[in-house]
C-alpha cells in the first residue's frame, strides 16, 4: 500500500513538474515572441517616422520651388504684358490722323520685348509662347523691306498696330488663366485661331497649297477680327490644312525649322479645339 501511494504521488509530482515546464516554456516563448514584435514594431515606427520625415521634408522643398516658380512666372506675365501695352502705345503715338501710321514698330521696345521672352523662356508653356510668338511676328512685318533694287521701302502698318492691339487683351487672358485666375477658353481659341491662318498665308509653298484658295486666303483682309471669324467659321478645314501643312515641314528635313517650330505648336493646340468640336 505504502509502495502504491508512493508511486502515485511520484507520479503527480512528475505531471506537477511536466505542467510547470510547459508553462515555463510557453511564457519564455511568448515573452521572446513579444519582445521580437515590440523590437520590429519599434523598428517599424522608426523607419516609419524617417519615411515620415523625409516625405514632409521634400514637400517642403517642393512647396517652396512651386513657389519660386509661380512667383518667377508672375513677374515673367506681368514683365511681358506691360512690355507690349508699351510697345502698342509708343507706336501708336506715331501715327498721323490723316496720312495713317507710316512707321515700323519702335525698334528697341521690340527688342527688349524679344529679350525678356528669352528670358523668362522656361516659365512660358507652349499657349504663352504661341501668343507671344504671333505678336513679335506682326512686329515684325512692320520692318521696311527692300524690293529688290537696293531701296528700303516703308508699307503702311496700322493694321498691324490693330492686331496687336486686339492681340493685347487676350494675351494678358491667358496669362491671367495660367496664374489660376479665371479663364476664358474663347480668348485661347481666338489667338490660336489668328495665328493658324496667318502662319498659313505667311509662307510659299503650292505642294500643300500654303497659301491657301478660297475662303481661308486673307490677302483682301487685314482686320484681326475678320481673320479670326473666317478661321472659326471654316475651323474644321483650317485644322486640316494646318495639319497638312504642319506634316509637310516635318518631313521636309527641318531646314525652314522656325516656321516648323510655329505652326507644330500653333496646331498642337488648335487641335485640342477641334476635338471639343468634333
Amino acid at each position: 500500500m505504502d509502495i502504491f501511494i508512493t508511486i502515485l504521488t511520484g507520479g503527480t509530482s512528475g505531471a506537477i513538474i511536466s505542467w510547470l515546464a510547459r508553462t515555463w516554456i510557453s511564457e519564455r516563448l511568448k515573452q521572446s515572441i513579444s519582445f521580437e514584435y515590440s523590437q520590429k514594431l519599434e523598428n517599424y515606427k522608426t523607419d516609419l517616422n524617417a519615411k515620415v520625415e523625409a516625405i514632409k521634408h521634400d514637400n517642403q522643398v517642393s512647396q517652396l520651388r512651386t513657389s519660386l516658380f509661380f512667383d518667377h512666372q508672375r513677374e515673367a506675365y506681368v514683365s511681358l504684358i506691360a512690355k507690349v501695352a508699351e510697345i502698342n502705345e509708343d507706336w501708336g503715338y506715331l501715327a498721323d490722323s490723316d496720312d495713317g501710321l507710316w512707321e515700323r514698330v519702335p525698334y528697341v521696345s521690340y527688342r527688349e520685348l524679344k529679350n525678356l521672352m528669352l528670358k523668362h523662356h522656361l516659365f512660358l508653356d507652349d499657349e504663352s509662347i504661341m501668343a507671344l510668338d504671333l505678336i513679335l511676328d506682326t512686329y515684325s512685318r512692320s520692318f521696311p523691306f527692300d524690293p529688290g533694287d537696293g531701296t528700303s521701302y516703308q508699307n503702311e502698318t496700322s493694321a498691324l498696330l490693330a492686331t496687336c492691339e486686339y492681340l493685347q487683351p487676350r494675351l494678358a487672358s491667358i496669362f491671367r488663366s495660367k496664374i489660376g485666375m479665371v479663364k476664358d477658353e474663347q480668348h485661347l481659341k481666338e489667338v490660336v485661331t489668328l495665328a493658324g491662318i496667318t502662319y498659313l498665308n505667311s509662307y510659299n509653298f503650292p505642294e500643300v497649297e500654303v497659301p491657301p484658295k478660297g475662303v481661308l486666303n486673307t490677302r483682301e483682309v487685314e482686320n484681326a477680327a475678320d481673320k479670326v471669324r473666317l478661321g472659326l467659321d471654316n475651323f474644321i478645314d483650317l485644322s486640316e490644312r494646318l495639319d497638312a501643312f504642319d506634316e509637310y515641314l516635318s518631313r521636309d528635313g527641318g531646314w525652314i525649322h522656325e516656321a516648323q517650330t510655329k505652326v507644330k505648336r500653333t496646331n498642337a493646340i488648335l487641335k485640342k479645339f477641334t476635338i471639343q468640336s468634333v
